[in-house]
């Protein structure tokens, strides 16, 4: 089978390649080969994909007022259609059927006009809030308790303002981390417990200001080290002589902070950088990829196998390009936030789904195509349920009609997302102008002007100590944004505890800064500054930090 090279239906001046692996594995899945290129096909699903957007508005089941991540749309709307939106409780109890909104196929209408048309008229719930407690100002939470302003929430407690946070309890302003704890302003860091400022730490405690650092404890100010206690800006210090130099340095001092990092950003110039930040990996290429197997360019990926175009993965085995799942699922193909066997071309479908094709927000189901909002439903067209028998005819008569209209082996188009593009993560990763999102068929909402404030504006002390008790009634302005926030109790809590100065930023601004540490998902060719040995990395060419091999980035670390 000849390796195919293709030119991206969406943007021509892209072309990629699809390998004899990628085919073998698409003939699995019985679909053709993408006509987009990885980045259109990903920007295509991340459209999909509102996570920190929220507007209050009402249930319109229960006529309650609740939070949602879909704005309220004025009558008679012509640019958004408005569709019914139900309180997480409301969506899940007994009071709606998803099977009443079932539709026959029409074989005289392209499938995305049916399919699009289902999307409407299908009550959708206000946030994606499974087995969770007291998280209401939270999105895509699953089993977690207390939770506030935390946006891909998995098993997490007393956890606030933060992107991608698993498994972690009491942590406040972080972003991609995994099994940790007291942890404050933290980025791409595991299994860790009482960090300040860390990057890239993985089992690490009382630590602050670190970067790329293993198994340390009580260092402040270091990059790459490696089982080391007591050191400051990569010195060694006595136990003793440490905590009193440590007490030099006030997280509340501007000055001192401004001071540490720019210290840091010059040991992060000195330090050198590994070409891609993994352990306990076979054959795999990306970043951020742990105890996986055959993974290839993929990013943030944990317990997986035989992956490709896969982002923010864990325990997936046989699948390309998947965002935003976890927990033992395979044969997957483009598809977002989904859980299961065999699943094609689905958006927000879990809980041990088997056999599921074009369906969206689908739970517990089996062989199901082009459903949206069912539950423990098999054998199930358009919401219309089928017996065995009529299924396995039926489906096969659709992918053909689907073929003729060329429409499938696509993700549902961008048009067919209830967000406009700037809501979306897309944005973040691919941003474009209003016109050009429009050219692509996303929409485009129009930002609400920020509510005035006519009280007297409060300047927040810079120390902690001389933060009154009643600053959680005060309104902040942003100083980046000019926005309006507030700190809430148990956020001030964490910073009298922690001692560490309140924020003079937005949550969002504060989210910007973070992203901004990452490096883009995007992989270029260039060699080893050590040995000259050709890696594969995030770092572009002209950056310059020093960036080196496996080998060599072992041997300077170790």
């Amino acid at each position: 089978m000849p390796t195919l090279t293709k030119t991206c239906k969406q943007n021509p001046e892209h072309q990629f390649i699809v390998t004899n692996e990628d085919q073998a594995f698409y003939e699995k899945m019985k679909v053709p080969p993408p006509s987009l290129c990885p980045d259109c096909r990903v920007q295509r699903r991340m459209s999909f994909r509102n996570f920190r957007n929220l507007y209050e508005r009402k249930c319109d089941l229960t006529g309650k007022q609740i939070i949602s991540m879909y704005a309220p749309v004025p009558k008679g709307s012509a640019k958004w259609p408005s569709f019914p939106v139900y309180d997480t409780e409301a969506w899940w109890g007994d009071k709606w059927d998803a099977e009443e909104y079932a539709t026959s196929y029409d074989f005289n209408r392209p499938f995305f006009d049916q399919i699009g048309e289902l999307m409407v008229r299908v009550p959708k719930f206000s946030v994606q809030n499974v087995n969770s407690e007291n998280c209401h100002y939270s999105n895509l939470v699953m089993s977690s308790r207390n939770c506030y302003l935390v946006f891909g929430c998995v098993k997490n407690e007393d956890c606030y303002y933060g992107h991608i946070v698993w498994e972690s309890k009491n942590c406040l302003d972080c972003l991609y981390v995994l099994s940790c704890e007291l942890c404050y302003q933290c980025v791409d860091c595991l299994k860790s417990y009482n960090l300040k400022y860390c990057q890239d730490a993985e089992s690490c405690f009382d630590c602050s200001h670190c970067l790329d650092c293993k198994n340390c404890n009580n260092c402040f100010g270091c990059a790459g080290l490696r089982d080391k206690e007591h050191y400051i800006f990569n010195e060694p210090y006595g136990k003793e002589e440490y905590e009193k130099k440590i007490k030099e340095f006030d997280f509340c001092n501007a000055s001192h902070m401004k001071k540490i990092r720019e210290i840091m950003k010059a040991l992060s110039m000195k330090h050198p950088h590994p070409h891609m930040h993994a352990s306990n990996i076979e054959n795999c290429s990306g970043d951020y990829i742990y105890n996986s197997k055959n993974v290839i360019e993929s990013y943030d990926v944990k317990r997986s196998e035989d992956l490709k175009y896969a982002y923010t993965i864990k325990e997936f085995t046989d699948a390309r390009d998947v965002n935003f799942s976890g927990s033992h699922s395979e044969l997957v193909c483009d598809s977002i936030t989904v859980e299961g066997t065999n699943i094609r071309f689905s958006h927000l479908c879990l809980n041990g789904n088997e056999n599921i094709t074009y369906s969206d927000s689908c739970f517990g189901c089996k062989n199901c195509f082009g459903c949206v909002g069912l539950r423990n439903i098999s054998y199930a067209i358009l919401n219309k349920s089928y017996s065995k028998e009529e299924y396995e005819d039926l489906v096969p008569r659709i992918i053909r009609h689907m073929e003729q209209t060329g429409e499938w082996g696509e993700f549902f188009p961008i048009a067919l997302s209830p967000f406009g593009y700037n809501e979306t993560i897309a944005s973040e990763y691919f941003p474009l102008g209003k016109e050009e999102a429009a050219a692509l068929g996303g929409k485009w909402r129009e930002e609400k002007r920020e509510a005035s404030y006519y009280g007297a504006e409060y300047r927040v002390p810079d120390d902690i100590g001389d933060v009154p008790d009643d600053m959680c009634s005060k309104i902040l302005k942003c100083e980046v944004t000019g926005k309006y926030y507030k700190i809430i109790p148990h956020e001030l809590a964490f910073y009298r505890t922690m001692k560490l100065p309140v924020p003079k930023q937005c949550f969002e601004a504060r989210h910007r800064e973070r992203m901004l540490l990452k490096n883009p998902r995007r992989l270029w060719d260039r060699k080893c500054m050590k040995c000259k040995t050709p890696i594969r990395t995030t770092y572009a060419p002209e950056r310059p930090e020093a960036v080196y091999c496996e080998k060599c980035y072992l041997n300077a670390v170790l």
